[in-house]
């Protein structure tokens, strides 16, 4: 095995772990949703969880130049679905006098980190497989 070869899995496994980890690790997510009163938090958050679960499944089972381009799509709607996400849930604090962002810092946190994981990820993984990908294409 060479090493892109080794930084490749190392890359792969981290975008699934964190793609299954959120989903496992979502009762976190829901305590700071529900002390939120922005009703389409629920689906930017159903969102990034299922793009995410996506993004490390593309990341796996990249073969062919679509499956490339299919990674960098989710990798891409999740982060976003993310983003919007977060924006909602430090305006909703704003604008509560009783909530602090202390009150949903875990979930904020994860996400925020899990975006950059995912789009530089995505990226790395997109990268490193495009020899491979590239050179089946081309037996096919």
């Amino acid at each position: 095995m060479t090493k892109r070869e080794f930084f490749l899995r190392i890359v792969t496994g981290i975008l699934l772990i964190v793609g299954v980890g959120h989903l496992a690790v979502s009762q976190i997510h829901i305590a700071a949703i529900t002390k939120i009163f922005a009703n389409q938090i629920g689906f930017y958050l159903f969102a990034f969880v299922i793009f995410g679960l996506t993004t490390g499944f593309n990341a796996v089972l990249i073969e062919k130049p679509f499956s490339v381009l299919s990674l960098i799509v989710s990798s891409l709607l999740s982060s976003a679905a993310g983003f919007i996400y977060l924006r909602l849930l430090q305006a909703d604090v704003l604008e509560q006098e009783k909530l602090t962002m202390a009150d949903v810092s875990d979930s904020f946190q994860m996400v925020a980190v899990s975006i950059g994981i995912y789009l530089i990820g995505a990226i790395i993984v997109s990268i490193l497989s495009w020899p491979d990908v590239k050179a089946a294409s081309q037996n096919v």
